[in-house]
C-alpha cells in the first residue's frame, strides 16, 4: 500500500467527519509514514535473505571450462568402469569360496585366468586412480583411496587361499585367511558412496560460455 493511497482513505474520513482538520491530517500522515515504512522493512528483509540463498548457492558453485567438465567427467566414467568391475569379481569370489579356507589350481576350485582377470582388473583399477589423482578433489580422491585399500586386501586374501601360492606377509592377520562377505559388502558400499559424491560434485560445477 502506497502512502497516497493511504492519505487518500485519511481524507476521505477528514472530510465525512469535518473539523480538527489539521491536526487529524497530520496524524494520519504520521501513521501512514509509518506503516509504510513497516512494510518496506519488511519486505527489504525478505529480499534480502532471498538474495543471501542465492549468494550461498554462488559461493558454492565451481567454474570450469567445457574442456575441463569433459576430461574431468571422462576420469570419474574410467574411474567407475573400473572399480565396478573389480566389486563384480570380489563379490563373485567372496561366495564362490567363503567357506574354503584353501583353494587349489591343481584340484580345480579355481583356474590361473580367474586369477589372471581378478589381477588384471584390479591393477588396472588402482593405476588409474594414481595416474589422475592430481585431477581429482582430495575428499573424493581420500574414499576412492579407502576403496583401494580395501579391495587390495581381498585381493591378497584370495592369493593366500590358493595353495599354488606361496603364503605373504601382508600384514592381514593369520593366513588364509577366510574371504569375508562382508568386507565385498562394504566394497560395494563405498563405491555407491564414492558415485554420489561425484554425482553431487558434477552437479555443482558450472561451465563458462565461451
Amino acid at each position: 500500500m502506497l502512502v497516497k493511497d493511504i492519505l487518500a482513505i485519511a481524507s476521505s474520513i477528514l472530510l465525512s467527519v469535518g473539523g480538527s482538520g489539521v491536526i487529524i491530517c497530520s496524524v494520519s500522515r504520521f501513521l501512514a509514514e509509518r506503516i509504510v515504512k513497516r512494510i518496506d522493512s519488511k519486505y527489504q528483509l525478505m529480499l534480502d535473505q532471498e538474495l543471501e540463498k542465492y549468494r550461498s548457492l554462488l559461493d558454492q558453485r565451481i567454474y570450469v571450462s567445457q574442456t575441463q567438465f569433459d576430461n574431468e567427467f571422462q576420469i570419474y566414467k574410467q574411474l567407475s568402469k573400473a572399480y565396478f568391475t573389480v566389486a563384480v569379481k570380489v563379490s563373485s569370489f567372496a561366495f564362490d569360496y567363503e567357506k574354503k579356507n584353501t583353494i587349489s589350481i591343481k584340484a580345480g576350485d579355481i583356474s590361473r585366468e580367474e586369477i589372471n582377470r581378478l589381477i588384471d582388473a584390479t591393477c588396472a583399477a588402482q593405476n588409474l586412480l594414481f595416474e589422475n589423482a592430481a585431477f581429482i578433489p582430495e575428499d573424493i580422491f581420500n574414499a576412492y583411496y579407502e576403496l583401494y585399500v580395501n579391495t587390495n586386501a581381498f585381493f591378497w586374501k584370495i592369493i593366500d587361499k590358493i595353495d599354488e601360492y606361496p603364503q605373504m606377509n601382508n600384514e592381514l592377520g593369520e593366513t588364509n585367511i577366510e574371504c569375508d562377505i562382508t568386507l565385498a559388502k562394504v566394497i560395494e558400499s563405498e563405491l555407491g558412496e564414492i558415485n554420489k559424491k561425484v554425482r553431487e560434485h558434477l552437479e555443482s560445477l558450472t561451465i563458462i560460455p565461451k
